[in-house]
């Protein structure tokens, strides 16, 4: 939600689609779309600061400089746009942000560049190269160069939150421990089960004062998909609400919620046959901590072949749904979500994209 509007974007990059988020009914593109479009337009993952309401968003391409970072202001005006350089074309899907910092990556996972010279498209991973993390400061910062860190060779799908801590830039998200099956991909979904790519709850620290990076588990059980509470993107967080990996494929059986100062967690397990989405936790209007309010989820029921949205208590999510309410449509599970108030939603008129 940016601006009024639902904000709709595709992770190879692309024009970012506006839609009333009452109705689902399209309003056109923005206008700094286009402007960035040659460069790719805007990945998936954007995201939008609590603070300033700004959408901070990356795109990357196949030409140099290969990758961009950019943000556009609560009045959905591109008000700052700058090329982050890289050694060649790589394949981001994610990217975080602090008060003063955006963070994005160049993992060692990405198109074989010989055969890419050929027009061909294959994944290598380079497990002899470092992850690389770019440190950009946003428009409200003090500008200067980006700032890159060197880590150990992974491949991050999403990540969880980030914000700054003395010298440090902390950065919570799903490490991958082999982001590349032995013998390379297979056709049939065999090889993309959590226990062979592994992820991860992992913590990175960057020291902007001596350019060290340290690096840690934050806990063994396979997770990814996770989520906070939004109000706290870009400051120091208590608890995530993270999607349990299903084996043998890419889908979710539960949620975790884990306490990253008590250390403690919780979870609830959809059931046998039913797998969950990405699932946002909404705060309540007048929440007095971090955790009050709830857990969203969309979940599919192959047993029933329909899909529900489920209601958990953020506090309490063992105890189940609070509410259910079942869609007209099964939909797929994995589906990408966001919260947003009613009071952040335009009305239809509000908006003068550019129309097909």
């Amino acid at each position: 939600m940016h601006a009024g509007r639902a904000l709709a974007t595709f992770y190879q990059c692309g024009e970012p689609y506006r839609l009333d988020a009452r109705t689902l009914e399209f309003r056109g593109t923005s206008a700094w779309g286009e402007r960035v479009l040659p460069d790719g337009g805007i990945s998936a993952h954007p995201k939008v600061c609590p603070r300033t309401g700004d959408l901070l968003f990356f795109n990357y391409s196949k030409q140099a400089p290969y990758m961009h970072y950019g943000e556009v202001d609560r009045h959905d005006n591109l008000v700052h746009y700058v090329p982050v350089p890289l050694p060649g074309p790589r394949l981001p899907h994610d990217m975080c942000f602090t008060e003063h910092f955006a963070i994005l990556n160049d993992f060692p996972l990405h198109w074989d560049e010989a055969l890419l010279a050929r027009g061909k498209h294959k994944l290598a991973y380079h497990a002899d190269r470092p992850s690389r993390f770019a440190i950009v400061p946003r428009r409200n910062a003090p500008q200067g160069a980006v700032r890159w860190f060197d880590a150990s060779p992974t491949y991050v799908l999403h990540w969880l939150n980030a914000w700054e801590e003395g010298t440090e830039i902390v950065l919570h998200g799903y490490h991958q421990a082999t982001p590349m099956p032995r013998g390379g991909y297979d056709n049939k979904g065999a090889t993309l089960g959590p226990e062979r790519y592994g992820p991860t709850l992992y913590e990175w620290r960057f020291d902007l004062a001596t350019g060290r990076t340290t690096e840690r588990r934050l806990d063994e059980r396979l997770l990814e998909f996770g989520m906070i509470n939004a109000r706290y993107w870009g400051q120091p967080h208590r608890y995530s609400y993270n999607m349990i990996a299903h084996p043998g494929s890419f889908l979710f059986d539960g949620i975790l919620r884990h306490d990253h100062v008590g250390g403690a967690s919780q979870q609830y397990l959809f059931g046998a046959g039913r797998f969950g989405s990405e699932s946002p936790m909404a705060p309540c209007h007048d929440a007095s901590s971090e955790d009050d309010g709830y857990v969203v989820s969309f979940v599919t029921d192959l047993n029933e072949d329909r899909s529900e949205c489920i209601v958990l208590d953020a506090r309490d999510l063992a105890r189940g749904p609070v509410a259910r309410i079942l869609l007209p449509h099964r939909i797929s599970s994995g589906t990408h979500a966001c919260w947003a108030d009613a009071s952040e939603l335009s009305p239809a008129t509000a908006f003068e994209g550019t129309q097909p």
